[in-house]
Order: C-alpha cells, then structure tokens, then sequence
C-alpha cells in the first residue's frame, strides 16, 4: 500500500513540472517567458516558500495531497522546486523555441552519458565521470541539488536537454534513504548505456571474406 502511495505521489510530482514547463514553452510572449524564468533562478538554493515571487510558480495547481502540513516543506514541493529552478537556470540564454532544454526521454544518467561521450570527442572524458560520480554519492537533497547545478551548467554550454519530468521524480525519491539507492542504479544504467551506445557506432562492421 506504502509502495502505491508512493508511485503515484511521484506521478503526481512529474505531471505538475511537465504541465508548468508546458505552459511555458507554449507561452507567445517571449519577454514574460524569460521575465519568469529569471524569477525561477533566483530561487536556486533557498527552500521552498521563502521567495514569495516564487509562490506563484510552486503552489499554483499544486494538489493538496501534494502539499506539506507544517512549517517544513513537503518531499513533494522540495522536488518540484528544486526541479524548476534548475531548469531555469540550464534555460538562460538558450532560444525558447529551438532549444528547449526540457526534452522527454533524456534521464539524468543518460543525459550526462551524452556530455560524457562529446567529452571524449575532445580528449577529456574521465573527469566527467569523477564529478558524476561524486554527484551520485550526495547525502542529502540539499548536497545533490549543488552538483546539479553545476553539471547542469555543463549541459547547458554542450546544448544537452534533460527530462525535466523525471527529474521530479528521482528527486522525490532521493530524499528518502531507502529509495535513494534505487535512483543511483539508475542513473549508473543510463548513464553507462549511452556510453556503450556511442562505442558501438565506433565500431565498424567486419568485412566479409570474399570467395575465390
């Protein structure tokens, strides 16, 4: 029952950053786009609620399921705040229409396996690895969100998206000890996959012995 509860307090996370990142990018008016988005920075690094600019962009639409019930704030708002400012900030400078640093499918372990791969194009791979490594071993949220800031600025100067979505809900579960391991797992998959996907273009096929 705990497990259930659980699955669909993380869909209900994801769905609310895709439908708030949705709004956005469907937004005609370029200038209040990026005025929002510059809010949204602000708020990297606070907790959640202290930034009455910033209530709008959390509460607004927010089930109440969803909310917290004291003066601390929620695993679900921590997610989803922590979610959206960082996309703000991997969205500064970057065109609204051609380069929408939310994309669909992009999980954290494969997006950095894609920033691993341009690395090694250009001679330098391993040190990603070692930063993603430490990123992965965080303690807490708060420690994760700080290396994800700076990785997402690395994403951001290689054009790399991220699934923004699914990002919610790994952060949901990282702030729980017995889930946190699970999220690691998957983030090492991803990230791993898409590495091997990158050697095996490398490799050319063998050419056939041709008969006499």
């Amino acid at each position: 029952m705990q497990e259930k509860k659980i699955i669909d307090y993380k869909s209900r996370v994801s769905y609310f950053v895709r439908n708030k990142l949705l709004k956005l990018q469907k937004c005609t008016q370029e200038s209040t786009v990026r005025a929002q988005l510059a809010i949204m920075r602000r708020g990297i690094g606070a907790t959640p609620g202290a930034l009455p600019e910033l209530w709008n962009m959390l509460f607004e639409g927010l089930p109440a399921e969803l909310e917290g019930k004291g003066k601390e704030p929620s695993h679900s708002e921590w997610a989803i705040y922590t979610t959206l400012t960082l996309f703000a900030l991997h969205q500064q400078g970057k065109d609204l229409q051609k380069e929408w640093m939310h994309q669909e499918g992009i999980s954290l372990g494969r997006g950095i396996g894609q920033l691993a791969n341009k690395d090694a194009e250009e001679g330098d791979g391993g040190a990603l690895v070692r930063r993603f490594n430490i990123l992965a071993t965080s303690e807490d949220l708060m420690e994760l969100s700080w290396h994800l800031r700076n990785m997402i600025q690395l994403c951001k100067r290689k054009n790399i998206a991220l699934d923004y979505a699914r990002l919610t809900e790994d952060l949901y579960d990282y702030q729980d000890l017995e889930r946190m391991d699970g999220v690691r797992l998957q983030w090492g998959r991803a990230f791993y996959r898409e590495l091997g996907t990158k050697k095996d273009e490398a490799i050319e096929p063998p050419v056939p012995n041709k008969e006499i």
